[in-house]
């Protein structure tokens, strides 16, 4: 949320992120988390769906009954009909899950009386054994007023996804108006960075030439769109975990720069020298991450001192260049905003 709250608001117009709700930190109801992506994104519509891999650690706290309550398939998940109808920026995710086609087009006419955009996101690791249905449901909606999100997770390898991308488009969604965006999205993120060491490493990512591929062989889509994880991963099980080394990360087009050195015994300070003295660094761009390498070049307490603030620094860099990727030369652009009293 710090990394996508400090991107400017050119660069927020050209995205539309897709939040998995779950309960805030510390929080008392769930309305926070939504609190927090609306001062993150300014209160943009923005797609929303539930986070199934939340682990539910307290069923006495507040937020996770409600996360709960929203999990309940009765009457065509009214529970999250109702969710989403308090929350005016939300384009819903339909819950289809164990549904029948009829109940499915229920929740759908559900969104569309109260005018919201919304969503098909199939999840590879847990695709829908009613996929039939869903796609008749969305199908028979009458209305090209959605989008689909095909998941497939984290990887180490996104064009291993390839195969599986075409054929779900080439098959179960061959019915779906071509018109209709289909958002091909997945993560390579490195989990372990062990093997990053010594002094800063290139970790490229292929999650366009993916996106490319399937755009040249289902030419009759007019909007396969681009999405990744803003350079994070999905969640998995927590469990007791060491802090780790102090490391920078530095996003370039293409690849990801990780600057450690267990045997130099790197701080943040070393790491962040590493990347800004390395041939890629860039230093034009504008963004508040860029900034947050440089100061900590000077002084750790200015910019990074903490894992958390090199991932938000990251993300922000990562979906800044990602958002303006069509576009060559992103240094040094315009992003001033017009300023309101």
């Amino acid at each position: 949320m710090n990394g996508l709250e400090r991107l400017p608001g050119p660069t927020k117009e050209r995205m539309t992120p897709c939040i998995l709700l779950a309960p805030w930190a510390n929080s008392t109801t769930l309305d926070k988390a939504i609190e927090r992506v609306g001062k993150a994104f300014r209160n943009q519509s923005y797609f929303l769906d539930i986070d199934r891999d939340y682990e539910f650690t307290n069923l006495e706290s507040p937020p996770q009954q409600e996360l709960l309550s929203l999990l309940d398939p009765a009457d065509s998940f009214r529970n999250w009909c109702e969710f989403v109808a308090a929350h005016p920026a939300v384009w819903p995710c339909v819950q289809t899950r164990g549904q029948t086609e009829v109940e499915i087009r229920t929740q759908i006419q559900r969104f569309q009386d109260a005018g919201r955009a919304y969503c098909m996101r199939i999840v590879m690791h847990r695709f829908p054994s009613n996929i039939s249905e869903v796609v008749s449901a969305f199908a028979a909606s009458g209305a090209a007023d959605y989008a689909i999100i095909l998941e497939g997770g984290w990887t180490q390898d996104p064009l291993s996804l390839s195969a599986w991308f075409d054929g779900v488009i080439g098959g179960q969604l061959s019915t779906i108006d071509a018109t209709v965006p289909i958002v091909l999205s997945c993560t390579s993120m490195p989990k372990m960075f062990s093997s990053y060491d010594g002094g800063v490493s290139v970790v490229p990512f292929s999650n366009h030439d993916l996106v490319n591929q399937i755009r040249q062989r289902r030419s009759n889509r007019a909007r396969i769109v681009y999405g990744d994880w803003g350079s994070t991963r999905p969640r998995e099980p927590s469990g007791f975990a060491q802090r780790p080394m102090d490391r920078v990360d530095y996003p370039t087009r293409t690849a990801w720069e990780i600057a450690r050195n267990k045997a130099d015994e790197w701080d943040f300070q070393q790491a962040a020298r590493a990347i800004v003295d390395s041939d890629n660094w860039a230093g034009d761009l504008g963004i508040w991450g860029e900034q947050q390498i440089v100061n900590t070049t000077i002084s750790p307490a200015l910019g990074i001192d903490t894992p958390q603030k090199n991932v938000a620094s990251r993300v922000n860099i990562h979906l800044h260049r990602q958002a303006f990727f069509d576009i060559g030369n992103i240094s040094n652009m315009n992003l001033d905003e017009d300023w309101e009293d």
